[in-house]
């Protein structure tokens, strides 16, 4: 009769293969950690003419360079929705923050859900919205392990129209500032 022996190196091909699978994973983990970036986007602008101006923002997306036209979308959640941009004054506000993959970025697209405001002389305002979609294509990168701060001025004097008592809110910017 004749017995076969166990092979002693089995068990330590076994383990040597799982130690290296686990350190395949860690090293992604870790890879994956360096390749992404803080995405910080703000908003500014105060129009004198009114005392108080409420915009309500519903969603903010970026869109990675080289993706196609419906993938490579990326939502950001939103820091603070609700912005008055009377109390700003001449400061900036946090929209949204996230940590977003490496790389360039050739789009910004910002939703305004709804706008109310107050004018100067006491009267209540809620302008009618038609397209709250705003989209720049200033290209920006977003650095492995660092931040890039997206500022957005809006031209509120160009967003907002008045006909014949009707409110209207179009958004407009007046300029990006990347850093």
């Amino acid at each position: 009769m004749i017995v076969a022996e166990e092979d002693p190196i089995r068990p330590r091909t076994v383990f040597a293969m799982a130690v290296t699978g686990l350190l395949l994973i860690a090293g992604l983990a870790f890879l994956g950690s360096v390749t992404s970036g803080t995405l910080y986007v703000y908003v500014r602008d105060a129009p004198a003419e009114w005392r108080q101006l409420n915009v309500v923002f519903s969603d903010i997306q970026v869109h990675r360079a080289g993706a196609g036209n419906d993938s490579g979308w990326i939502h950001l959640p939103l820091s603070s929705p609700n912005i008055d941009f009377i109390a700003l004054g001449n400061l900036s506000r946090l929209l949204a923050l996230d940590r977003a993959p490496a790389g360039k970025y050739t789009q910004l697209r910002l939703v305004v859900n709804s706008v109310d405001g107050v004018l100067n002389d006491g009267t209540p305002v809620t302008f009618i919205v038609p397209s709250g979609e705003l989209k720049t294509t200033t290209p920006f990168d977003v650095p492995g392990s660092g931040a890039v701060h997206i500022t957005l001025d809006f031209d509120l004097a160009s967003s907002i129209h008045s006909a014949g008592g009707t409110w209207i809110f179009r958004p407009v910017l007046g300029s990006i500032q990347i850093t």
